[in-house]
């Protein structure tokens, strides 16, 4: 039975604030949907108010349920879902435009912050983290409290949606990597996870065998990422979709893979591993960052690593990136060669291929769902209610 505290905390808090660009296309936003809906689950009374800060949007993403929670800032505590280099934005006047606790829920890709984004910390009150491993960016860095409130993993595929629908080969073992062109693109690595294939499968394997996908967003706008990324992929035989897919869609798309390859440099939390691994599916990810707080030798294949400098021209392709990802900054080199033979493994390998896919399932879902990272939210929020100047363990 849980404590009566933990029971009674959304009611003696009067519910919570949440503040984001409701229609954005980014990974953060996209974990607040969630975050909201997993807040609701857990009996936390939610008002929203839609900052739209620049970001990219489509309005098809701002659910029917957001849009009829109310509006305004009605409660004591506001949680915003702009992300630490965005929070710049918000004028004072807004953040504190009355006593509130000021929760920042931030994803982070790298080991150190920008210098001009350090100010921000001490702009909110508490810092939710999306992973162990951006808990720690900000906690060597702040002595503001930082709890880890991981993204809800629960992806709902349209399964009318089959591989023909997609454009993919029926019958082929199928690779797949996703990602958002709008960030560097170079973080996201795509261009090592066609090189890993390519060398994984001969020519014949890869016209009759295996087949790589690559889902991007934003790709097009992008010329030369979309003209070099586009070459590398029809040199490998792959198929590249760029179209705006519905979640429900794209959860099909994760689905209908028979395994996920993620050779990133640096990962808030891997939504695109994660929810991969929900569906059971082999994921071969770079053994660092965010996606190392459920990816283990026995539900996965993580892939070793070295860490190298950030140069410019590993940020050309995104103009204006440097701001973020600051060059002589630290990220992961994954070992594309390591990849590789893993990839071949897999395909060869069926029986490793679904165990270690079933235990990925196990591992995700129990974590994950909505209803674990609700209860994980109102045990939080109790603890406020106990002792607002309490920093968790």
């Amino acid at each position: 039975m849980e404590p009566p505290d933990a029971q009674s905390a959304p009611s003696r808090l009067g519910g919570v604030n949440a503040i984001a660009s409701w229609a954005a296309t980014t990974g953060l936003t996209e974990a607040a949907r969630r975050t909201v809906t997993a807040m609701l689950g857990a009996g936390i009374r939610v008002a929203i108010e839609d900052y739209d800060y620049g970001a990219p949007r489509e309005d098809r993403r701002f659910t029917p349920t957001l849009r009829s929670l109310p509006r305004g800032r009605p409660h004591d505590i506001d949680i915003y879902f702009l992300n630490v280099n965005e929070l710049h934005v918000v004028p004072e006047s807004y953040l504190r435009s009355r006593p509130r606790h000021v929760i920042g829920s931030w994803f982070w890709e790298l080991p150190n912050l920008a210098r001009h984004d350090l100010g921000q910390l001490d702009r909110v009150d508490e810092i939710w983290a999306a992973s162990e491993f951006v808990a720690s960016t900000f906690r060597s860095r702040t002595s503001q409290p930082v709890v880890v409130i991981p993204c809800v993993v629960e992806p709902s595929p349209d399964l009318s949606t089959t591989r023909g629908d997609l454009g993919l080969p029926a019958s082929k073992f199928l690779y797949l990597f996703g990602f958002d062109a709008s960030y560097a693109i170079e973080r996201k690595n795509p261009s090592a996870v066609i090189e890993a294939f390519r060398v994984a499968f001969t020519e014949e394997e890869r016209r009759e065998r295996v087949h790589l996908v690559l889902k991007t967003s934003h790709l097009a706008r992008l010329p030369e990422a979309h003209s070099l990324i586009t070459s590398e992929l029809a040199a490998a035989g792959g198929t590249l979709i760029d179209d705006d897919l519905t979640d429900g869609e794209m959860a099909a798309l994760t689905r209908h893979c028979d395994a996920y390859v993620s050779l990133h440099r640096g990962e808030g939390f891997g939504l695109g591993m994660a929810e991969a691994m929900y569906f059971g599916r082999p994921v071969v990810g770079t053994a660092y960052s965010g996606n190392m707080d459920f990816m283990t030798n026995m539900n996965s294949c993580p892939i070793s690593y070295r860490m190298r400098p950030i140069n410019r021209n590993d940020l050309r392709l995104n103009p204006g990136s440097e701001s973020v990802y600051v060059p002589g900054e630290l990220w992961a080199e994954p070992d594309v060669l390591e990849a590789a033979r893993r990839m071949r493994f897999l395909y060869e390998h069926p029986r490793f291929r679904q165990a270690i896919g079933d235990a990925a399932a196990r591992s995700v879902r129990e974590r994950y769902s909505a209803q674990a990272v609700g209860r994980r939210i109102r045990e939080r929020l109790a603890e406020h209610v106990r002792s607002p100047a309490v920093s968790p363990d």
